[in-house]
């Protein structure tokens, strides 16, 4: 388990540990003084530190070691998925940060059961999951989760710029991701994934309109919460790190 701390929780060689961190450290890892862990700094430093002080409040440490890590990804998957009803969208958050996923952006698409007055406030809580999945995962980098569900066109034309644009669609029946021949290994990739019902055909045109080709994830039709998983293991594999 690493603990991720801004940089002015780090005064000289002392760490700061507060909030959750405290109550995990505390009562769930029964942590004391002088035992060690290991925290992520906001640019990247894995810094082994020693805990001097732990109460109710705060965690205090002094640091033993620090090293320059790097377990991200060399792509950068930026993930337009669709709002889909339940906890599911939790699970695929978690799923998509294990996988190396560099930010996520919920989408309100036309076919999403979930109504917008049911999701005042998750925005702040998809936050917390994907800092919890990053501590779980051993990561070095938090994924950015958008500040604001947004609506598939604005998620189009704010990464417009990525060197691969790929929106994977249920009706394709042709083309696969062993047909994406990039002239060069692709550093980023932004992909759009749909609700339950899947994309109408007009949010595939404008999709198109912003260079994002269609692709299939194969002869059967996954379930909203299957595809994004299987989606970015599949663009790790070929341009990643797995």
């Amino acid at each position: 388990m690493r603990f991720f701390v801004a940089r002015e929780q780090i005064v000289g060689n002392e760490v700061t540990l507060v909030g959750s961190d405290v109550s995990h450290i505390r009562t769930v890892l029964r942590l004391k003084a002088g035992d060690s862990i290991q925290v992520i700094s906001d640019s990247g430093q894995c810094l082994t530190v020693r805990l001097v002080e732990v109460n109710t409040k705060e965690v205090k440490g002094e640091i033993t070691a620090s090293a320059t890590i790097n377990v991200e990804s060399p792509l950068a998957v930026h993930l337009g998925q669709a709002l889909i009803k339940g906890n599911k969208f939790d699970v695929i958050l978690r799923k998509s940060v294990e996988l190396g996923v560099r930010s996520i952006t919920p989408l309100m698409t036309e076919r999403c059961v979930v109504k917008t007055n049911r999701t005042e406030g998750k925005v702040e809580r998809w936050k917390k999951i994907a800092l919890e999945s990053c501590k779980q995962c051993g990561r070095s980098q938090v994924p950015e989760v958008a500040k604001n569900i947004e609506t598939l066109e604005t998620f189009c034309r704010e990464n417009e710029h990525q060197d691969l644009k790929l929106v994977f669609w249920e009706l394709e029946e042709k083309k696969t991701l062993k047909d994406i021949k990039p002239d060069v290994q692709p550093d980023s990739v932004a992909v759009l994934i749909g609700p339950e019902g899947g994309f109408s055909l007009a949010e595939i045109e404008r999709a198109g309109q912003y260079g994002f080709q269609t692709v299939s994830l194969g002869p059967r039709i996954l379930r909203a919460e299957t595809a994004p998983v299987v989606a970015l293991a599949l663009l790790q594999s070929l341009w990643g790190d797995l």
